[in-house]
């Protein structure tokens, strides 16, 4: 094998599997990465691939080949050898006994590779079918969801984000639904009909976090990607770079049980205000001690905290309140992770009562809805 290649575009590769390479794992292969000559658009190029055997990233490259060939390089030292390469293009040539040699006129790296028999097979995607999404409008979906992914690892369905296809009022969305059991956010996107038909899941699938992260460095720079289902994996697309990532097995809880389906009072306050609040409010939480307490009436929030191991505090903004005088806890980091991936400049946030969950909304982040629940607040907790 060998093959010229530009800096640039070998480094953008190589940084979008060190997520996959970079894990902790008992096999060596996941820490290379595949490099090989393959035909790709009907000329030869430069393949990428590497899998951490949840997930599967290949790329295909613009390069120019010299000699077909393949080999498995250890992906952390190859991305830093090219990351800081003084020359503008590489040259990359394989030796005996698989290592690669890259170089330029004034430097010279000589680096052990292994057997590609060592490769594990990355899962057959041949033949599904893929619908186009505006990258940005993807990436959108996954802020506003990922945030409220559990982190318990004894609920497993909880661990992911849920994906749908939904149809409603004569209008075909999909939508992405978290939920770590005190919080959860939905979004809706609404979708055209795709060339080659309707893009439609029988039923919703989960995908795991660790796959939702990579996801998102695929997504950046904006375009046009390509997401898709085939049995166990989904399927994302974007230029000549796929991702497959083996979904999360069992059933997602009927997260519309929860949605409140009425109010009985509404809050509207500025975004940028309310956040500033909730920070303060949060230096002196800790672990133990985190509920914020909440008086809300006709123009003001009213809010404090107390903590015996360190102290208390209160503060006063102004508000617009429809509703009889309420008072509620919350988790100040829930309300903050939330509105952090709003865009609205006036959230807009829908009560129950005290011990039912709280519905947040803004009517610049259309198809978006965030639930939390509340908390009592009790001896200063």
């Amino acid at each position: 094998m060998k093959f010229k290649i530009k800096k640039e575009t070998f480094l953008d590769g190589l940084s979008k599997v060190q997520g996959l390479t970079g894990k902790k794992s008992n096999l060596a292969v996941t820490s290379n990465v595949l490099l090989s000559i393959e035909q790709y658009a009907e000329q030869s190029t430069l393949s990428l691939a590497a899998t951490d055997l949840e997930i599967a990233f290949k790329g295909n490259y613009k390069a120019e080949i010299e000699q077909e060939g393949a080999t498995l390089v250890p992906s952390r030292k190859l991305y830093e050898i090219i990351r800081n390469f003084p020359s503008d293009t590489v040259t990359v040539k394989e030796l005996e006994n698989k290592w690669i040699q890259i170089t330029n006129k004034e430097l010279e790296y000589n680096i052990v590779g292994m057997e590609t028999s060592d490769f594990p097979d990355l899962p057959d995607i041949e033949g599904v079918p893929l619908f186009k999404i505006d990258a940005d409008i993807l990436k959108e979906m996954i802020e506003k969801t990922i945030y409220a992914v559990s982190t318990d690892e004894g609920r497993t369905q909880l661990s992911g984000i849920y994906f749908e296809t939904v149809s409603e009022d004569d209008n075909r969305k999909i939508r992405m639904v978290s939920t770590d059991g005190h919080r959860l956010s939905k979004i809706d996107s609404l979708y055209r009909q795709a060339k080659d038909g309707d893009f439609t899941l029988e039923k919703g699938v989960i995908i795991p976090k660790a796959g939702v992260v990579e996801i998102l460095k695929l997504l950046e720079g904006g375009d046009g990607v390509y997401i898709g289902c085939k049995g166990s994996n989904y399927v994302v697309k974007k230029g000549d770079e796929y991702l497959i990532v083996r979904l999360i097995e069992g059933e997602f809880p009927d997260y519309k049980m929860v949605i409140p389906k009425e109010s009985h009072s509404e809050l509207k306050v500025n975004r940028d205000t309310f956040i500033a609040m909730l920070k303060r409010m949060s230096i002196l939480a800790s672990d133990r001690y985190k509920g914020v307490h909440f008086k809300i009436s006709k123009d003001r929030i009213e809010s404090s905290i107390s903590n015996p191991e360190v102290g208390e505090s209160r503060e006063v903004i102004a508000a617009e309140f429809i509703g009889d005088e309420l008072n509620i806890g919350f988790n100040p980091r829930y309300l903050i992770e939330t509105l952090n991936a709003m865009k609205s400049d006036e959230i807009i946030i829908k009560f129950t009562d005290e011990i039912n969950p709280s519905v947040i909304e803004g009517k610049d982040d259309k198809g978006f809805l965030s639930l939390i629940m509340p908390m009592r607040i009790q001896n200063g907790s």
